[in-house]
């Protein structure tokens, strides 16, 4: 009977860490960049080191345990590449700038492989991120904030040029407005909200 008494700790302690893992593994979204409130596992703002490296272990059994593949898992960007000011400690806006970096690094190189024997055609529809701009394609006057009038006179001419250019134009009618984008409502946006947003969109399209 004591023996009966003993184990239901351990078989309760068991049950709850399992059932902690799964409702963790069910938040985590299984592609596209992993959100600040994920990796803040403690919510007090920041993101260890620990955290870091846990919830990205996470994911990656959790896509193990789909079956799916995990090209360049092992070309992820370490904590060290997030940490800028070397604090030991992640701040929203380091993890945002930090994955808006890998989501331009991976544009790049699906872009170079494009042109690399597979044509305009394949090239032009490979990868969700090759048709988002970049905050410096926005940012007109180079001040480090973008303007209503400037967002969408950006986009006007850089709609024109990728038409020009033979690019198909998918998805112009659901492209995000200003106030979309400009999360605070103060009539601008910031490098740190344009890059917040794209990583969600991000979210959005490999979801789908």
């Amino acid at each position: 009977m004591k023996k009966l008494f003993k184990s239901i700790p351990l078989v309760l302690i068991s049950f709850l860490s399992v059932t902690s893992m799964a409702a963790v593994s069910d938040e985590l979204p299984d592609r596209g960049p992993i959100p600040f409130a994920n990796y803040d596992q403690d919510e007090n703002g920041f993101i260890s080191e620990q955290e870091f490296t846990q919830v990205r272990s996470e994911r990656m059994a959790m896509k193990a345990a789909q079956g799916r593949p995990m090209k360049g898992a092992g070309n992820s960007p370490s904590f060290e590449a997030f940490d800028k000011d070397h604090d030991g400690q992640l701040t929203q806006e380091e993890l945002i700038a930090g994955q808006q970096v890998q989501m331009q690094n991976r544009s790049g190189t699906q872009g170079q492989s494009s042109k690399m024997g597979q044509g305009r055609s394949q090239g032009a529809g490979m990868g969700k991120n090759s048709n988002m701009p970049h905050f410096s394609e926005l940012d007109i006057n180079g001040d480090g904030i973008i303007l209503e009038q400037e967002f969408y006179n950006a986009r006007a001419a850089r709609i024109t040029k990728r038409a020009e250019q033979g690019y198909p134009m998918r998805n112009i009618a659901n492209a995000p407005s200003f106030a979309d984008i400009d999360t605070d409502g103060d009539a601008q946006v910031s490098a740190t909200e344009f890059a917040e947003h794209q990583v969600k969109h991000r979210q959005q399209m490999m979801q789908k």
